[in-house]
Parts: C-alpha cells; sequence; structure tokens
C-alpha cells in the first residue's frame, strides 16, 4: 500500500495486523482525493476507523494542514505511529477511542474540522450512529465535507436528518463512496 499522490507520492505504508480489518483499496483512496481536489489544501481532516492511517497521510500528501486519526484498536493506533512521516507528527493527533468517545472529546475541546472521512466495518450499522453523534456535536462548522466509505448494499437512509446533503454518490466493485455536504443546523441551509 502506497501513497497515491502529492509530495508523499510512493511512499509505502504499513498495514496493522489485525484480523478481519478491510483497508481502504489504493483505487478508492485515488478516487476521493481526486474528486476533493484542492479543497483539500490547508483543511483540518478527522479520520474515523483510522486503520493504517493512508487516508490522513494522502491526504497530508496534498496539502492539509491537519489530521486527526481516530481507531480503538492499538495495532492500528501503532501503526498509524510509524505510517506518518516524522515532520508531520506535530500536526497529528492520534486518539485511541472508539468513535463516540472521540467525538465528545473533540466537542469538549472545541475542536473544529473542515472534513470527515470514515470508512467502518462494512454492514455494521455504525454509519448512522456516527452521523448522528457528529450532528449531535459542534466539531463540524456549515458547509463542511462528510465522506463515508461503505459497502455498496449499505443505505445511508434519509441523511438530511443528520444535517447532510448528499453531494455524489461513486460505486467502486463492492465499495461505495458517498460526499455530502453538513448543512447549517438551525436553519438546515448549506453555506
Amino acid at each position: 500500500m502506497r501513497v497515491t499522490s502529492g509530495i508523499f507520492k510512493g511512499k509505502k505504508l504499513l498495514s496493522p495486523q489485525v484480523s478481519g480489518l478491510r483497508l481502504t483499496e489504493e483505487k478508492v483512496r485515488k478516487a476521493i482525493f481526486d474528486v476533493l481536489g484542492s479543497y483539500i489544501i490547508g483543511k483540518t481532516l478527522l479520520e474515523l476507523f483510522a486503520g493504517s492511517g493512508s487516508i490522513g497521510i494522502e491526504a497530508f500528501s496534498r496539502g492539509a494542514k491537519e489530521v486527526t486519526f481516530v481507531d480503538n484498536n492499538i495495532s492500528c493506533i501503532d501503526t498509524i505511529k510509524k505510517n506518518v512521516p516524522l515532520e508531520l507528527k506535530e500536526k497529528s493527533a492520534l486518539l485511541h477511542y472508539d468513535f463516540f468517545r472521540a467525538i465528545e472529546h473533540l466537542d469538549s475541546i472545541n475542536k473544529k474540522f473542515d472534513l470527515v472521512i470514515m470508512d467502518p466495518p462494512y454492514k455494521s450499522d455504525l454509519i448512522v450512529l456516527v452521523l448522528k453523534k457528529i450532528y449531535q456535536s459542534d466539531i463540524l462548522p456549515p458547509g463542511s465535507l462528510i465522506i463515508v466509505e461503505h459497502h455498496r448494499d449499505e443505505k445511508i437512509i434519509s441523511p438530511s436528518l443528520y444535517g447532510l446533503e448528499l453531494l455524489s454518490h461513486k460505486r467502486y466493485g463492492a465499495s461505495c463512496v458517498s460526499f455530502f455536504k453538513f448543512l447549517d443546523k438551525k436553519d438546515g441551509k448549506s453555506k
């Protein structure tokens, strides 16, 4: 597994030795960032279910300002520590939490993000729980983006309930990626 573009293009990334872990394929990761284009430059990213940290490291490679990596598996956290280039350690935060506790913690310290990317285990019913928790928090200002990788058979029911507007939906084999804009909770409109 390698970084697909940017200043760290070609950098080899380690994979955590975790049974049943499914990492985002390089072609899917590249497609996500090709859609984002220059939007990522100077942005703060929250990567939930981070696994190897490949999404966040790709974001850094393409110009992200800060990345917070969240995973509840210590083997994943240890792998991310090894994968993040030394010069980016000060711009990175690693949280060994489940998504629920991580969002509560980030909300309590008034941390804000321009972008959330998540890749929860397929068919785990976690997507709706995460979207609800994000909506109940104040970690995203209006206009922020949420990107969800999920199995093609998983549908994100009524994203508007969680203050989201579907921007696009792309399929890559068994994987799908849904791009959402976070709306203003007060009036239900995007800014």
